[in-house]
């Protein structure tokens, strides 16, 4: 569909405005903005939402799938670290 749009647009426009008198110059102009438009209007008419769209769908959880996401989040990188405060004196209390 976009290649036929842009060979309508880019080259048979183009030889039509070439081919006709001048009084009929504006063909070419109401010829561009037709298929402009009716590319549009089907480009939105294909892709517009469905119903059943799988990639639109929430994933249904079970619990292995919680209990799996938790065991992939806990990485360990804070395992065996402890948090030291220091006071005004430099000293540290653990």
């Amino acid at each position: 569909m976009v290649i036929c749009y842009v060979y309508f647009t880019r080259i048979i426009a183009i030889l039509l405005r070439v081919a006709v008198p001048f009084q009929w110059q504006w063909l070419y102009q109401l010829l561009v903005e037709g298929s402009t438009l009716a590319f549009f209007v089907l480009t939105g008419y294909k892709f517009q939402p469905a119903g059943d769209n799988p990639y639109l769908q929430l994933p249904q959880e079970d619990e292995e799938d919680v209990q799996m996401e938790q065991v992939m989040t806990d990485s360990g990188f804070r395992e065996g670290l402890s948090k030291v405060n220091k006071t005004t004196s430099g000293r540290e209390l653990l």
